[in-house]
């Protein structure tokens, strides 16, 4: 059911705000309870602050894809097959298929024999599986390459009020990619945000996948993956 993302969505949520609140003190320097004080200097603070950001996306890219697999799991539960499903679907398993071939050095016969796998797939009403490998979801996601992977399913969704159309999303994602292939370390990445920028873009964030939550919750509740 959706509800497992929705819970899974709202724990690491939760996480996020603990780990900000845990922050917070540490910034404002209140270390002497916790006994270890000279741990927490103004480098070790920027990269906390930075990790804040590969949390963030983390939320991120575990919301769409939970959310996607959701539906793909609701597909194979009802037994569902290509004539079944809505054109988008079609388009998603179609290429799902081939790519299992696709090679540039491939032979020909490679091809043929895929070929026809697929139409023997559609002729005997085989069912639908399809897994995140058919998603066109990695480490780039934002706010309008998830509007992509929706157009791609025909999901619609409306992003919540006050989160800017999910804008911080590209902050968020270009800072996760920085941290991931070294172009920044932590410490200079953490250097250019105050603790109340990144309580901002985590809160436009949330906003944002509430809102695509709740169109996917939409689209799985009234069968719009069908025909």
């Amino acid at each position: 059911m959706m509800q497992a993302i929705f819970d899974m969505f709202d724990e690491r949520v939760q996480e996020i705000d603990l780990y900000f609140e845990a922050l917070k003190e540490l910034d404002q320097g209140n270390t002497e309870h916790l006994g270890i004080s000279h741990y927490f200097d103004s480098e070790f603070i920027k990269i906390l602050k930075a990790n804040t950001l590969l949390m963030v996306y983390n939320l991120v890219e575990s919301t769409v894809m939970g959310g996607i697999l959701e539906i793909y799991d609701k597909l194979k539960q009802e037994g569902l097959t290509y004539s079944g499903v809505r054109k988008e679907i079609k388009d998603i398993w179609f290429a799902y298929k081939f790519r299992q071939v696709y090679d540039q050095q491939a032979h020909y016969n490679s091809y043929r024999d895929k070929a026809i796998e697929i139409v023997n797939s559609i002729l005997t009403g085989e069912i639908i599986e399809l897994d995140r490998k058919a998603t066109a979801i990695s480490g780039n996601l934002d706010a309008q390459q998830i509007r992509n992977v929706c157009h791609d399913h025909g999901i619609c969704f409306t992003p919540e009020a006050g989160c800017r159309g999910g804008v911080v999303l590209e902050t968020v994602k270009d800072r996760r990619n920085d941290l991931a292939h070294g172009t920044l370390s932590f410490a200079e990445c953490g250097r250019d945000y105050s603790i109340e920028d990144l309580v901002k873009i985590k809160e436009e964030t949330v906003l944002f996948l509430r809102g695509l939550l709740n169109g996917m919750k939409q689209y799985y509740d009234g069968k719009q993956y069908k025909l």
